[in-house]
């Protein structure tokens, strides 16, 4: 049993880390960030700190710019220090996939690291500077996961749930996309907890998806048949490079599978099953 504590309280993923973690017997507190910065409260007696705090699925803005690296550059930084000095053994830091950047490409290796936005350099520069304080006695890990969806999450997999709900003919164009579900994410932290491993982690679902298998699947979790029109790559392409909503829909976006792997298997169940979840609960 390990003494974690979360930053991040009432947070979608705070809380599923939380009820994990607490499953397998962990004891676990919580804080709120809105409440308390880093540095108003101890973390002393703590063997893990996790910080989930970040801002995300906001529309990005210019003059945001100053508060996407004091919330997830800064606190992330000040919260590792703070750890590092109480004696916890192992940080854990929620980073992203975006930290490599709008990329087409398989991602394999971390040398593909080319955020475009300041959501992406905040978290990579956080991602950098709290693993200048890893050594021996502790141990710093930063996890970037994909897309992550789940019943009640509010993340960019809502969006197509919404499209999917109405949409009974779908162009067939496959594209490749890394996904992960909430509980495969969790199951995947709690064994990094376990573990007490330091380094980077890039976990994923055990299978990449599409968008039209993802509408598909979601219109069978809702009792409905999909009509795939094929021959409309055409006109799906055109439309990527007129509408930026349909070229984040359509777009590759992925880790190779082997770049996801952990010394454990964590995702325990198939997509139709997540998708049957993430819909009807």
């Amino acid at each position: 049993m390990k003494k974690i504590l979360i930053y991040g309280k009432g947070s979608y993923i705070g809380e599923h880390y939380r009820e994990g973690l607490e499953e397998r017997g962990h004891q676990v507190d919580m804080v709120d960030s809105l409440v308390q910065k880093p540095g108003e409260f101890s973390v002393v007696g703590y063997d893990v700190v996790i910080n989930v705090v970040g801002i995300a699925h906001i529309k990005i803005t210019p003059d945001m710019e100053s508060l996407f690296y004091k919330i997830n550059t800064d606190y992330a930084v000040d919260l590792c220090r703070l750890a590092k000095e109480s004696g916890v053994h192992q940080y854990i830091y929620m980073s992203s996939m975006n930290v490599y950047g709008d990329t087409s490409e398989c991602i394999s290796s971390r040398e593909q690291e080319n955020p475009k936005n300041f959501y992406g350099k905040s978290k990579l520069l956080a991602d950098q500077r709290i693993h200048e304080m890893e050594n021996e006695s502790f141990k710093v890990a930063s996890v970037r996961p994909p897309v992550v969806y789940g019943k009640g999450c509010k993340g960019n997999f809502n969006p197509l749930i919404k499209v999917a709900k109405v949409a009974f003919v779908f162009p067939k164009y496959k594209n490749t996309r890394s996904m992960i579900y909430i509980d495969h994410l969790t199951n995947f932290v709690c064994q990094l907890v376990e573990n007490g491993d330091g380094g980077y982690f890039h976990p994923q679902n055990a299978t990449h998806t599409s968008t039209e298998e993802a509408v598909v699947a979601i219109r069978k979790a809702l009792g409905k048949k999909t009509v795939l029109i094929p021959g409309l790559g055409w006109f799906v392409k055109i439309m990527m490079k007129c509408v930026s909503m349909a070229d984040r829909a359509f777009a590759d976006d992925y880790y190779a599978l082997d770049f996801s792997k952990y010394k454990s298997d964590y995702c325990n169940l198939d997509y139709q099953t997540t998708i049957d979840r993430t819909v009807n609960g």
